[in-house]
């Protein structure tokens, strides 16, 4: 009917962080970039956005990716990340879930003789690449090369609720990080401490955005500080570390986090602590599974130091939609309830 619009999209989740894929439903316009088909979305179907990212189709913490066609002959296909608040820039735990899902349902390149499918996307951060293994039985893993990720300043103060004044390291890895150690006798990161590292997020957020102008070198799209990653030491005695990602409006990624990663071992590796070539495990909020990070090299972007971080994990397929929005239906737009 012409007020009503269908949409099919797959769910996964990556060590407890979902990814909601729509890969159907929506009339792209040809030509332009991945910029611009992100400015079609918001401009003619951001209550697609709304719809499936907040309820009644989502929660709070639904975290999404629309699949586009690639702008150009270099690009397999686009991603385009989402929240109930916003577009973002780029995503790792959301990249390992497409790029498998792609190989598991025939909708990314033939593998190569290795058996290794190789994907590029163009993203609003630049071009990732994934490799998926896979054979008849399963797709097992996904390993991607990020955008380069670099520090744009170290050791800022900033006000933690409840733990006093911390130093903060500003990083982009794919998106902007706040990056915090946090004592893990007081404050483990953990799904029972989750309210309290939502709110400290949100708070030391606001803080660095009041205080800093945040923008990416040679990015100026990409601007504002939108992550505060809190970390201690690992649960795993050969993990670096246990993070949790705070992002739009007190979310909380469930895992390790792919762009957190390609943030940490920018931060590790401009303070000497992390050589290129060695393979590290980070864990995540729920701590069931870890991602393997690796410096790939070295780089450079706009006048910073950068690294070329590659960052490996796996993803489980948990179900379909079909979904049905009506215009008519305002409440079934999205809505937000904390």
């Amino acid at each position: 009917m012409k007020n009503q619009q269908f949409l099919d999209v797959i769910y996964t989740h990556t060590e407890g962080e979902p990814t909601c894929i729509v890969h159907s439903g929506i009339p792209y316009p040809h030509g332009g970039d991945i910029l611009s088909k992100r400015e079609y979305l918001k401009a003619n179907h951001d209550h697609v956005r709304t719809s499936l990212m907040r309820e009644p189709r989502g929660h709070q913490h639904m975290f999404g990716v629309f699949l586009t066609p690639p702008s150009d002959a270099d690009h397999d296909a686009g991603m385009l990340w989402m929240d109930g608040e916003q577009f973002v820039d780029m995503c790792g735990h959301g990249t390992i879930a497409l790029s498998m899902s792609m190989v598991a349902h025939r909708l990314a390149p033939a593998p190569q003789a290795d058996g290794i499918t190789k994907i590029r996307f163009e993203t609003t951060a630049g071009t990732v690449v994934s490799e998926v293994k896979a054979d008849d039985e399963r797709v097992h893993w996904t390993r991607f090369e990020n955008v380069p990720a670099f520090v744009m300043e170290q050791d800022i103060p900033v006000e933690v609720p409840g733990l006093g004044t911390l130093k903060a390291d500003l990083v982009f890895g794919g998106n902007f990080f706040a990056i915090i150690r946090v004592p893990s006798d007081i404050q483990p990161i953990c799904a029972e401490n989750g309210s309290y590292f939502s709110q400290a997020g949100e708070a030391v957020k606001a803080e660095i955005n009041r205080r800093m102008e945040v923008r990416h070198p040679t990015h100026p799209h990409i601007n504002g500080l939108n992550f505060v990653t809190f970390w201690h030491e690992g649960t795993h005695p050969d993990s670096l570390y246990r993070n949790v990602h705070v992002f739009s409006g007190g979310k909380l990624d469930r895992s390790p986090g792919g762009t957190g990663t390609s943030a940490m071992m920018a931060m590790f590796h401009a303070r000497g602590e992390l050589k290129v070539g060695r393979p590290i495990y980070s864990e995540g909020l729920l701590g069931s599974g870890r991602f393997t990070g690796e410096i790939l090299g070295e780089t450079e972007i706009g006048g910073y130091k950068a690294i070329r971080p590659s960052v490996q994990g796996t993803a489980e397929l948990i179900g379909y939609g079909k979904w049905l929005i009506d215009e008519t239906d305002p409440v079934g737009r999205g809505f937000v309830i904390r």
